[in-house]
């Protein structure tokens, strides 16, 4: 998402038994070159397959540029290997101890893999109890609490599908179903398990289709072009994006709605960006801005935290991803996150600010962004693919790195 100088770096992920050496090549460029001669292929020929600049090319595997995320998908795709190879998630997940934010992972994996068994041995619990701990998982995703989502996900999943199982004509059932797998799916996305995204991602829209909400139906499609965004399918998405848009079309016209189709535009915008299709990213972004309604920030419908802070902060986060940090940080300076905002919206916006100051070549004011970000939504940040590229960055960019870099760099799990 950068054109900035990236200049080589030995920081590496670490932790308990991750099985890395001092120094290893860890850094998307380093990876990027590794896998390219593991597949024979010469860095001319990757810039021809991928249809990048073989200049950029070799300026990022020297680690002298950062790696955009348009970028990263073009080469994943030329090598045919999967963007989570090149960025090296899930992380922190070998031998995660007990206390870690990836501990929940493999009850949740099991719980998913398990599925709609009739035969699990799960006690009935009364459906009214089941949807105040699926409006818990909403409150947990506004505040980041992911790893606390991961927790209570295999036990409420089982407990839903036995509820689902008894009142098969229920389509209220089946939604409430489908909203928990769309939590599952963005709380596995935001800590790096794309592989259990994917799979979350197809029972949310199975249980959204035997509901009778087309509202909710929309989410599972704008959940469905996160994971598309994620893949790196970016046209693929916006068709996701085209189907939210169109079962929007069969319901009421509610502040509800409108948050939905709002959230619905924003993501259309970021997808337009990662095209390089500015034009688009921008009218998206207007359209979104006639969806807004007042008092939709606070209501949070359907999980979107639609609302006039969050097409601001979209404002500034599609130019970061077309590169163009000028135009990002003069967009925030006219942005006042007023103090309600959705920790998973301010702390997006930080970690996207800092990548504005990067490519403004504001290193200072960089690392104050990652910061915030991190006491704002410290699981987002520690997790964020984004973060460890400016992270690496920054530490390139200067022969002595400051304590306060250091310290931000192992918390997040990297060393110099």
């Amino acid at each position: 998402m950068t054109h900035d100088d990236d200049a080589e770096t030995d920081i590496a992920p670490e932790g308990p038994g991750d099985g890395t050496e001092a120094g290893d090549p860890t850094r998307i460029g380093s990876r990027i070159a590794e896998l390219r001669k593991i597949h024979g292929v010469t860095q001319r020929a990757l810039s021809v397959r991928a249809a990048v600049s073989y200049s950029l090319l070799r300026k990022v595997e020297r680690g002298e540029r950062a790696a955009s995320h348009s970028f990263v998908a073009a080469v994943a795709r030329a090598l045919s290997i999967n963007i989570t190879d090149l960025t090296d998630q899930p992380l922190h997940t070998r031998m995660a101890a007990p206390s870690s934010e990836q501990a929940g992972v493999p009850a949740l994996r099991q719980a998913l893999v398990e599925g709609d068994d009739p035969q699990l041995d799960t006690e009935p619990r009364d459906v009214e109890d089941l949807r105040a701990e699926v409006a818990r998982l909403k409150e947990q995703d506004r505040r980041t609490r992911h790893a606390e989502s991961v927790q209570a996900l295999p036990d409420l999943l089982r407990h839903l599908h036995r509820a689902a199982s008894e009142h098969p004509d229920d389509a209220s059932v089946h939604e409430l179903l489908a909203t928990a797998y769309s939590y599952t799916v963005i709380a596995l996305y935001r800590l790096g398990h794309l592989d259990l995204c994917h799979l979350a991602d197809e029972r949310a829209r199975a249980a959204a289709a035997r509901g009778a909400d087309p509202v909710r139906g929309s989410v599972t499609e704008w959940n469905h072009a996160l994971v598309l965004l994620f893949d790196g399918s970016y046209t693929a998405g916006l068709r996701s994006l085209d189907r939210s848009l169109d079962l929007l079309r069969s319901g009421s016209d509610t502040s509800a709605t409108a948050a939905v189709r709002g959230a619905v535009h924003l993501r259309a915008a970021i997808l337009a960006a990662r095209t390089t299709d500015a034009d688009l990213a921008e009218t998206h972004l207007r359209e979104a801005r006639a969806m807004v309604r007042d008092g939709q920030d606070e209501a949070n419908h359907y999980g979107t935290k639609f609302g006039a802070t969050n097409v601001d902060i979209h404002g500034v986060a599609v130019p970061v991803e077309l590169a163009d940090g000028t135009t990002a940080v003069t967009r925030a300076a006219t942005v006042a996150l007023p103090e309600h905002t959705a920790p998973s919206r301010s702390g997006h916006y930080w970690i996207d600010l800092s990548r504005g100051w990067l490519l403004h070549g504001d290193r200072r004011r960089s690392l104050e962004c990652l910061q915030t970000a991190r006491r704002i939504a410290p699981q987002l940040t520690r997790f964020h693919p984004q973060v460890h590229e400016t992270v690496q960055s920054l530490a390139a960019s200067d022969a002595r790195s400051t304590n306060s870099l250091s310290h931000f760099a192992a918390w997040c799990g990297m060393r110099r």
